[in-house]
């Protein structure tokens, strides 16, 4: 049976098409997808930005970025075909004028291509210009609701607090309904977050202990070996608490939590994912001292864009709980930052230690507890850490692995997740992506943190560039017999 293309046929309409994300991330998706045959007839993209550039200054540009993407693998015949769906427009995001020659460029390249009047709208741009572009796009009519679907993708940040991200929402659902909004979150595309529910749905040996009974604690991380880089003037605005923990970690966190519906839809799933966002226990502002450790490397302030003096933080280690009853009690351990010893993101699943063992009628005390293990990022794939004897005794435990690396397979090529944002959204399908509900969850939960922060910069721990992050956070998991981060 011949593979249907993943991209429906539509016009991708990228605003802010010269800037990192585009080059980085959308055009190198774009690519693979042409690769695997899976952009169909009737599949075009409009590069819309301020930059007054031709399009074969923009074609060459992104051509490179793809070499440089792909390396040994660049095929020039896969870019041939792939530059041909291409259009720049230089477009003033306060300019209705622009905006009317945009909607003369779609409708004359609908009609030459077939896209059917069905659009999708990417925001690559600055979030500060989102309102005002999402306004113009319904004030000089740049799609058809009679003629096809208009979908809007929109990247993070989603607001900078809770009030500004209430605010932009308002403004987006003017024009969108939030059926038609995909808020990306690219941790969510990544295979081994995604393939978090199967292993549950799929294997009886982990979704009758996935509850307080039987699991000790969670372990959710996500670090960087990297500084900011040239970043340094955005992350200094929002920091690690803005820039992860409001977004990627708590939707790991979700993602680790969620009851499993008996429908798996994506309405469903969602819905489950807003239970537990809502179950979040709010901090004390007298404790929070006790629950998170925020830090910063040293060597932070010199970076490019960073202000002096900054209490900006780029690490954070918190402890957090859920008023949930499955799990109630079981504390869930949040890290992140840059410039750590690391790169790495991994979701650990401890159980609790058995009782006892009886070996040969000796009564042995288990010390490693059973563990399951994704492995995120950079391999992909699952541990499982349980005990047996070691051979040659009678009564030695001996943990061992049972160890399956995804990517380490012969073969094994999995999409990078732009390709699965990209193919899902020209679906229609909202799994992945996160709704408004779950959105504002995370910032009502996340705002208390902020404040706090700001209100105690000299709560900020320095940490050496290269090393596990501040001493004290290795406090916040070894107060607990039998805890340490893994």
């Amino acid at each position: 049976m011949k593979k249907q293309p993943s991209m429906e046929a539509c016009l991708m309409i990228i605003f802010g098409a010269t800037g990192d994300l585009t080059f980085r991330k959308l055009i190198p998706a774009l690519y693979q997808l042409e690769k695997k045959k899976e952009l169909g007839n009737g599949f075009g993209v409009v590069a819309v930005a301020r930059k007054p550039i031709s399009l074969k200054a923009y074609l060459q540009k992104a051509k490179e970025r793809v070499k440089t993407h792909t390396g040994e693998d660049f095929e020039e015949s896969v870019w041939e075909d792939l530059k041909e769906r291409i259009r720049y427009q230089p477009l003033e995001f306060s300019n209705e004028n622009d905006y009317e020659s945009l909607n003369e460029t779609l409708s004359n390249l609908d009609q030459k291509i077939g896209a059917r009047g069905n659009r999708l709208f990417y925001m690559a741009a600055s979030p500060k210009y989102f309102e005002e572009i999402s306004r113009h796009i319904k004030k000089k009519d740049l799609y058809n609701e009679k003629q096809g679907w208009k979908r809007l993708m929109v990247e993070k940040p989603f607001g900078r607090d809770l009030i500004s991200a209430q605010k932009l929402n308002q403004a987006l659902t003017k024009v969108f309904q939030e059926e038609e909004i995909f808020r990306v979150d690219h941790y969510l595309m990544k295979e081994m977050v995604q393939d978090l529910i199967m292993i549950r749905a799929a294997n009886q040996i982990f979704e009758p202990t996935w509850n307080r009974e039987h699991i000790d604690h969670v372990q959710i991380i996500s670090t960087e070996s990297e500084g900011v880089g040239t970043r340094g003037e955005y992350y200094d605005q929002a920091g690690v608490l803005r820039d992860m923990v409001q977004n990627h970690m708590l939707q790991m966190l979700a993602l680790t939590a969620v009851e499993l519906p008996g429908n798996l839809t994506a309405k469903n799933l969602r819905e489950e994912k807003n239970k537990i966002l809502q179950s979040l226990i709010p901090f004390k502002e007298d404790s929070l001292e006790e629950q998170m450790v925020l830090g910063q490397y040293q060597g932070y302030r010199e970076e490019p864009g960073v202000a002096e003096n900054t209490s900006t933080e780029t690490y954070a280690a918190i402890r957090v709980f859920l008023n949930h009853p499955r799990w109630l009690g079981v504390p869930f351990y949040l890290k992140t930052g840059k410039g750590l010893k690391e790169k790495a993101a991994r979701i650990v699943i401890q159980y609790r230690l058995p009782m006892g063992s009886c070996c040969l009628g000796k009564t042995k005390e288990i010390e490693e507890p059973n563990r399951l293990t994704l492995n995120i990022q950079p391999l992909e794939g699952v541990v499982l850490s349980f005990n047996t004897k070691q051979p040659g005794t009678l009564d030695t435990i001996l943990p061992v692995n049972m160890d399956f690396c995804q990517n380490c397979l012969i073969g094994m090529n999995t999409p990078e997740a732009y390709e699965k944002l990209l193919g899902d959204a020209a679906k229609g399908d909202q799994t992945s992506f996160t709704h408004w509900k779950e959105v504002e969850a995370s910032w009502k939960w996340t705002d208390t943190l902020i404040d706090w922060a700001g209100k105690h910069p000299e709560k900020i721990k320095f940490y050496e560039k290269g090393s596990q992050g501040p001493p004290e956070a290795i406090n916040l998991v070894h107060r607990e017999p039998g805890r340490k981060w893994l």
